[in-house]
């Protein structure tokens, strides 16, 4: 009888063979029983990867519309919380306002303008509010606030209305309402934003648009309305208390106007919002029918395959133990 022996180099080269093959097989089934996912598709869909690759290409794009959805949703938001903000600070005003003017009250007039002026810092920093790096209020800019300070503003409108030599409350109400309306003026010099953002996808065929800028004209109002009370504390109309007891009337009642313009955006934006919300409702519901019937073509038993897992890990810890023996055997063994 003849006998066939392996030498030391062919030997290890075997072994090494057989501990790669159980490594691959043990990497293989890992994946699998983590991902519930067969690790070669090539073997079960034999090649046709048609169905799978029409239902992968739909989930990439549904993961886009969620993406611009989440996104915008959280415009939105960040929108209309200051919006409510505003809306509150002014609607307080405009009663404050409104009620002091029976008063004609030097003192009562210069506070109820001061307290316009803190109105309008702390309204335009709600407007000027970010989302990360996305200014609320400024269209498609995205490297600046929406407007410039109070300062600036009641600056240059006070020296738009001294340069019109108003001397009635009726002469500053045309010269502020020229201001705010000339894209030179109130434009020119606040609005550091730009036009509106485009629509955007948020599901097959269907898209939406957030149009709301600072330049909306009922934030433009509002803000008419405050600085036309803040003018008083600046010494217009000074020396007629009549004259500036009705200025304030005047911009208690504009600013009393812009409520329901306020009101009326917000509703316009939650309009927007429901939108978005039941496309990612849709989408949300098309996603899990599609994982579903992806899992339908590429799922594995998990039990089956953790079973699988460790007899393919026995295997290979007795490969190593075969080799850590062999790897011993010397001369003295065989005499």
């Amino acid at each position: 009888m003849t006998y066939y022996t392996m030498g030391d180099l062919a030997q290890y080269r075997m072994l090494s063979g057989q501990g790669a093959r159980l490594r691959a097989q043990m990497n293989e089934l890992s994946v699998e029983a983590t991902t519930g996912l067969v690790a070669d598709r090539t073997e079960r869909l034999r090649g046709n990867y048609v169905q799978v690759a029409g239902i992968e290409s739909r989930l990439n794009q549904i993961a886009a519309y969620r993406t611009v959805t989440s996104e915008q949703l959280i415009l939105t938001a960040g929108m209309q919380t200051a919006l409510s903000t505003v809306g509150d600070q002014t609607k307080g005003l405009s009663a404050a306002l409104l009620a002091g003017v029976s008063s004609q009250s030097e003192l009562r007039i210069e506070a109820l303008s001061n307290q316009a002026n803190a109105t309008l810092s702390s309204t335009l920093s709600a407007l000027n509010a970010r989302i990360g790096e996305r200014a609320l209020f400024a269209g498609t800019t995205t490297n600046s606030a929406t407007f410039g300070s109070a300062e600036d503003l009641m600056s240059a409108l006070e020296t738009a209305v001294t340069a019109s030599g108003a001397v009635s409350a009726v002469d500053v109400q045309a010269a502020v309402d020229d201001f705010f309306d000339d894209p030179a003026g109130f434009e020119a010099v606040m609005y550091k934003g730009s036009e509106a953002t485009g629509p955007l996808p948020i599901g097959p065929e269907e898209t939406a648009q957030i149009d709301v800028t600072g330049m909306d004209p009922a934030i433009v109002g509002m803000l008419k309305g405050i600085a036309m009370a803040g003018l008083l504390s600046r010494g217009v109309l000074a020396g007629s208390t009549l004259a500036r007891s009705d200025l304030m009337k005047k911009a208690g009642e504009s600013l009393a106007g812009t409520q329901e313009l306020l009101a009326g955006l917000s509703a316009h934006l939650g309009t927007t919002e429901a939108a978005m919300q039941n496309a990612a409702t849709r989408n949300d519901a098309e996603k899990n029918a599609l994982e579903t019937a992806r899992l339908n073509l590429l799922s594995v038993d998990q039990y089956e395959v953790a079973s699988k897992y460790q007899e393919t890990q026995g295997q290979l810890q007795e490969l190593y133990t075969l080799t850590s023996r062999a790897s011993r055997l010397s001369l003295v063994d065989f005499l």
